[in-house]
């Protein structure tokens, strides 16, 4: 049996191995797979059924929802076999799907319900109505966010249900601006894309606040927002629903950065993004759509051409393993403390094998090395928990400057991960 290990990778250094892309073809009917590491592409993956929207991943399947076809569609992610299809209901036209433990949460765009899915048993366990229309949803604290896009009655009633998870009733619904169509847990706040009306009224991010169900900030994007996604610098990208643009802003301090005066292009529909890179999902009806991918400093890095009418973007890292080999890798236990720190932290992991070669290295956001902290050809370490406390420094023995910074573990020259870290002076 297969072994996965999510692992953090620097782009401008590191080979991306392990990661790949899945992307939902509706046009084509297909399920694309995209190895970053070697460039392939595969864009039959899977056939996939009648206007297939959304994918979500879990290690082992991947569930696309086919909005047509009333189901959702599990494929093994490894062979691209599909294994069974689950069926929703009738006329529900599913729109977008979550993965939260073993159920999966799907909203209804034409019943006006929320649907709870047991992967287990592959049936719908239960229902709950909420809003006109329901589009994106996501999990944060054992509840769960619907958007309620109300487009039928031109959206009239544009709201954000909030569903209790044990109880599965709708504690409270909270009105938003126009079309909340997607939406993404961000620094322990939902932030909610309203696209507008594609005409008179233009996107915003709505700001929730789950601690009081309140919205406590719009952010004024234009355009017609679409999905978001947050990099490890908290940058938060804003695809756009024209394929044109790409808008973003500072997750914590909520700073405009681009928005539709001066947007990032070229643009996508849909934005993904790991502690890797971020990729923008792009193109025109009639023709094939591309991945592109970039560095955290927006530094083109490479173009994938995927499927016809692409509708959905999901990242997904692996690492294959087996035996002891595993358990080596797994138990490293790799941290530091203090973290954020000034000037001084210690950086802590263990071994498990007698005679392992051991790396540990500090790279900054550009993907330099700053500081070798052990040698793999010098540092044979015996078993054990070991611990190295970096001052903030460099191999030239200066100073850096305030920022994030990565740690990479090798172990036996195989890189076991890489953890992000925040010097603040």
């Amino acid at each position: 049996m297969k072994k996965k290990l999510l692992i953090l990778v620097l782009l401008t250094s590191f080979n991306l191995w392990g990661t790949l892309g899945f992307v939902v073809n509706s046009g084509s009917g297909t399920l694309s797979k995209i190895d970053f590491e070697t460039g392939e592409v595969n864009n039959a993956f899977c056939s996939l059924g009648f206007s297939a929207n959304r994918v979500a991943l879990t290690d082992d399947f991947a569930y696309v929802v086919n909005s047509g076809d009333n189901n959702l569609q599990k494929i093994d992610i490894e062979t691209g076999a599909t294994v069974s299809y689950i069926f929703i209901e009738t006329s529900s036209n599913p729109y977008d799907i979550t993965i939260e433990g073993n159920y999966a949460y799907v909203s209804g765009g034409l019943s006006n319900k929320v649907y709870k899915v047991n992967l287990g048993t592959e049936v719908v366990e239960n229902t709950v109505t909420v809003g006109g229309n329901p589009a994106g949803i996501v999990v944060f604290n054992n509840k769960l966010y619907v958007g309620n896009t109300d487009y039928a009655s031109g959206y009239a009633n544009c709201s954000v249900s909030v569903i209790d998870l044990i109880s599965f009733d709708v504690e409270v619904t909270v009105p938003v601006e126009v079309n909340p169509q997607f939406l993404a847990v961000i620094n322990e706040n939902i932030h909610v894309s309203c696209g507008g009306n594609w005409s008179t009224v233009f996107g915003k991010i709505c700001i929730l606040d789950p601690a009081t169900n309140m919205v406590t900030n719009t952010l004024d994007i234009g355009g017609v927002t679409s999905n978001l996604a947050m990099t490890p610098n908290n940058v938060v990208y804003v695809a756009d629903g024209y394929s044109t643009a790409l808008y973003a802003y500072n997750g914590v301090s909520l700073d405009i950065i681009y928005d539709n005066t001066n947007p990032f292009t070229p643009g996508g529909t849909m934005v993904a993004a790991n502690d890797e890179f971020f990729s923008v999902l792009g193109g025109e009806w009639g023709q094939n759509f591309t991945v592109r991918t970039y560095n955290f400093n927006e530094v083109f890095m490479d173009e994938y051409v995927v499927g016809l009418y692409a509708t959905d973007i999901k990242l997904y890292n692996e690492e294959t393993l087996s035996g002891n080999e595993e358990l080596s890798i797994r138990k490293y236990e790799l941290f530091n403390f203090p973290n954020p720190f000034n000037p001084l932290t210690t950086i802590t992991f263990s071994v498990t094998q007698t005679s392992s070669f051991v790396t540990l290295e500090i790279y900054n956001l550009k993907g330099q090395k700053v500081k070798q902290l052990l040698s793999n050809s010098a540092s044979q370490l015996s078993a054990g928990q070991h611990s190295v406390t970096w001052n903030g420094t460099d191999d030239n023995s200066r100073p850096v400057g305030s920022g994030i910074y990565f740690y990479s573990l090798k172990l036996d020259g195989k890189t076991v991960d890489i953890k992000k870290m925040i010097l603040m002076k």
